[in-house]
């Protein structure tokens, strides 16, 4: 296994443990894979957020979200850094779709653990 197969591995069981919070989890859950503070580029503005920017409880009601079908990219990684591209249908129980999102995150190894330093999505309706 090369390097960059050992560092992607890493970079992917961390975007797994952060999908399973987005689905299952809370705000706090989530703040724990991220770097703080944390660059959120939304529709209107780049943010500098000193918590996780949503809260994933809200997004679940709200939208009837119960799962997402992602594909991760890692697209760079080196020994610190890595560039991320994200594609996802977020779904209800009985897996209708409700949006899909395009994502990108960078994600960087402070003290030899990696989370989410930037990131930023879109979303259209299914």
């Amino acid at each position: 296994m090369s390097r960059r197969d050992v560092l992607v591995t890493e970079i992917l069981a961390v975007l797994h443990d952060y999908q399973k919070d987005l689905e299952h989890g809370t705000r706090e859950d989530l703040q724990k894979h991220v770097h703080l503070p944390v660059a959120y580029i939304s529709e209107e503005k780049v943010q500098m957020r000193d918590s996780y920017p949503f809260d994933p409880q809200k997004l679940r009601t709200m939208k009837e979200f119960h799962h997402s079908k992602s594909e991760f990219s890692v697209m760079h990684v080196d020994e610190s850094k890595a560039h991320v591209e994200i594609t996802a249908t977020r779904k209800r129980e009985d897996c209708s779709p409700i949006e899909y999102i395009e994502a990108f995150y960078i994600l960087q190894k402070r003290s030899d653990c990696w989370k989410i330093s930037a990131f930023s999505g879109i979303r259209t309706p299914a």
